[in-house]
């Protein structure tokens, strides 16, 4: 009779992990398509292999990105305008890259890569693509500024998948002009804006303190 127990409680455990396991290999597998790169993306979620990283980008900076990509005369190149938004203050940058072989490496004005590729991972989502940096942080971004739970909770899964952390959600706030600009900012109103800058961070914190102190408690736990 133990025997049957036994067998049957292993039984019960092969079928419950048999169907993650499967779900897994498929997630962490490279993009088998090749997705539309044009057009505007917005930033949705992040994780990262040690969950410090994401934490601190939640709790801290909580920034809200999007990028304009554009397809250039070579097929694969691409140039893109990069805009971010962090507590009333407004970046953007301009790079370049190539899309090949299901990743993406920043090249220099000669197209020569810039760094190490970047790869793309499956997802079921249809106009999202996920990305696997080598600075390993994993991103979302989709051409809608929110996706559904179900979306959501399949990129959720990719992290696990990796063992990293549990992703955390951007700032949806993509009004790019009502904020201060740094390329815009004079000496007179610098002080001004990083005090803004600095009170809105710390306000920030303080209600999402919860955020670091858990990601702190689960580090420790796994160390020892």
């Amino acid at each position: 009779m133990k025997t049957l127990c036994a067998a049957l409680v292993l039984l019960s455990l092969v079928s419950v992990c048999q169907p993650a396991s499967l779900a897994c290999e498929k997630l962490v597998k490279p993009l088998d398509r090749d997705p539309d790169m044009t057009g505007r993306w917005y930033f949705i979620a992040m994780s990262s292999e040690v969950c410090l990283v994401s934490a601190f980008v939640n709790a801290l900076l909580w920034p809200s990105v999007s990028m304009d990509v554009i397809s250039k005369d070579t097929p694969n190149h691409y140039s893109e305008v990069t805009y971010g938004k962090m507590h009333g203050v407004c970046f953007n940058a301009n790079t370049s890259f190539v899309y090949a072989n299901s990743s993406l490496v920043e090249v220099n004005s000669d197209n020569t890569p810039a760094e190490d590729p970047d790869a793309m991972l499956q997802t079921s989502c249809p106009d999202c693509v996920v990305v696997k940096e080598e600075m390993n942080t994993l991103l979302l971004l989709s051409k809608r500024p929110a996706v559904t739970a179900t979306e959501l909770k399949e990129f959720e899964m990719q992290a696990e998948c990796l063992g990293w952390s549990k992703p955390e959600i951007l700032n949806t706030d993509h009004d790019y002009r009502s904020c201060a600009s740094l390329e815009d900012i004079d000496e007179d109103e610098i002080i001004q804006v990083l005090q803004s800058f600095f009170q809105k961070m710390l306000e920030r914190v303080t209600n999402t303190y919860h955020i670091i102190s858990k990601c702190v408690n689960v580090w420790q736990m796994v160390s020892f």
